[in-house]
């Protein structure tokens, strides 16, 4: 009776060995790993924590990571500073990094010229010195010294102006077209900044909860832009107005029925089946119904549609195309004509910069947020902006990252690099705010490959 069955399985495997061979190989592999993470990973860092709890400076930073709200997180800040003897160097205005002498001067004469009510002489000197890193005040190394905040004579500086700009507003001295003309070109010579979206497949959510934070402080900007799968998030927050956003940003926010048709069991080899058959993980079809029942159709070239094809990307998602409401209100293709959409990895040095530059263009931003989720870019990140501050395992993985990247450049400069390959070496990852998941190892073998995680998943990335 064995021997029977063994030679049908023989038989079967033979004629289709792709799905009786080779998906129920990838899926023991899958399996085991996810055993890995729960038995062996997932102990190992609960007990290296319990180590680490007994230093002080260990178990404030592990509060730090757990905080709940921004008020506890910058009381735990405080804390960490103050243990660290940050707070020193922050009461201390000298540094070769930026213009303190020139600073000083500056908040000295913004604060004569509050207390003498003079309207006239503030504006002047705002008009000359409102600028985004004026005197050097920008410089990013400002930033990572300290958990919280940066040197007190910036923070003096930056206070005194936002408070000349609102007496500015509200004073009845000034003409309204003087008014008028002293925003319209500070707002030019300042620039706009601007929230960046970048990847993220399975950690895709991650983006609202960044969105979430910096619309609780009213720090989220007016333009947001995002790349691939987070070109859909971009979209989802830009169409909804102030008041309808917190209602978005919630867990159950988000339209993800569309996931939901589909069981579970067997999502692996289903997927992987897909991609040795079509070339591609994931179905389209179920991507542009979710997108479409949270966006509409809105605008003249669809949302909902252009979302689909920043996704679309080899190995991930198939093509689609890109449609468009002619004068009738009917969609139809946005161009006749076949048009062929490079995927990520053939990407050019130029492409791949190109929407932050099409943001200054349009825009005039010149200061970019940038959220950045994708698996394959963070080991090139390091999550504080400062080596210093991270643990011994994101250093290991920053410098083994950074070194891969440079021998991939190399093999590029000889042109014998894969072009699967290049836009990892060619994609625009920096900006003048960083701001990355913090991810541990057993994170990743638990990630389903899917775009939409449950709503047990989303609570937790929500918050």
């Amino acid at each position: 009776m064995a021997t029977t069955e063994l030679y049908h399985w023989i038989v079967k495997a033979v004629k289709d060995p792709l799905h009786f061979v080779l998906v129920p190989l990838l899926d023991l592999i899958y399996k085991s790993l996810r055993l890995i993470a729960h038995y062996f990973i997932q102990p190992w860092m609960k007990m290296w924590h319990r180590l680490n709890d007994n230093i002080p400076e260990s178990k404030l930073s592990r509060q730090l990571s757990n905080a709940k709200s921004y008020d506890d997180w910058c009381d735990k800040a405080y804390e960490l500073d103050r243990l660290l003897k940050n707070d020193r160097w922050k009461q201390q205005p000298v540094s070769k990094l930026y213009d303190y002498k020139l600073i000083t001067s500056r908040l000295d004469h913004l604060c004569k010229a509050r207390q003498a009510n003079d309207a006239d002489s503030m504006v002047y000197l705002l008009r000359g010195g409102l600028l985004r890193n004026f005197g050097g005040i920008s410089d990013r190394k400002l930033f990572t010294h300290s958990y919280l905040g940066t040197k007190q004579m910036i923070e003096d500086y930056m206070d005194e102006v936002v408070t000349q700009i609102e007496y500015v507003e509200s004073s009845p001295d000034l003409d309204p077209q003087i008014k008028m003309k002293f925003f319209s070109d500070t707002r030019q010579g300042f620039g706009r900044s601007a929230l960046v979206l970048q990847g993220a497949s399975a950690f895709a959510l991650y983006h609202i909860g960044v969105v979430k934070a910096l619309n609780e402080q009213g720090l989220l900007p007016r333009i947001i832009s995002g790349s691939a799968v987070s070109a859909m998030i971009a979209s989802l927050i830009c169409i909804h107005t102030d008041d309808e956003l917190p209602h978005i940003l919630q867990p159950d926010g988000i339209n993800l029925t569309a996931f939901s048709q589909k069981s579970d069991k067997g999502h692996f080899k289903r997927r992987v089946t897909r991609l040795l058959k079509y070339g591609y993980l994931m179905d389209m079809k179920v991507l542009q119904e979710c997108v479409r029942a949270n966006v509409g159709d809105l605008t003249f070239e669809l949302i909902w549609s252009a979302a689909c094809c920043s996704t679309a990307s080899a190995g991930l998602f198939s093509g689609c195309d890109l449609l468009a409401k002619d004068n009738d209100g009917n969609i139809v293709k946005w161009n006749s004509s076949d048009v062929i959409w490079n995927p990520w990895a053939e990407t050019t040095s130029s492409e791949s910069e190109a929407p932050l530059h099409r943001l200054s263009e349009l825009f005039n931003v010149n200061h970019f947020i940038v959220s950045q989720a994708s698996t394959y870019a963070m080991p090139f990140i390091s999550p504080h902006g400062n080596l210093r501050q991270d643990s011994i395992w994101n250093k290991l993985v920053y410098v083994v990252g950074s070194e891969i990247r440079h021998r991939l450049y190399q093999l590029d400069q000889f042109r014998v690099l894969p072009s699967i390959f290049r836009g990892l070496i060619e994609l625009k990852m920096s900006g003048n705010v960083m701001i990355t998941p913090k991810l541990t190892l057993s994170d990743y073998p638990w990630r389903k490959v899917d775009l939409a995680p449950n709503l047990a998943d989303s609570n937790s990335l929500h918050d």
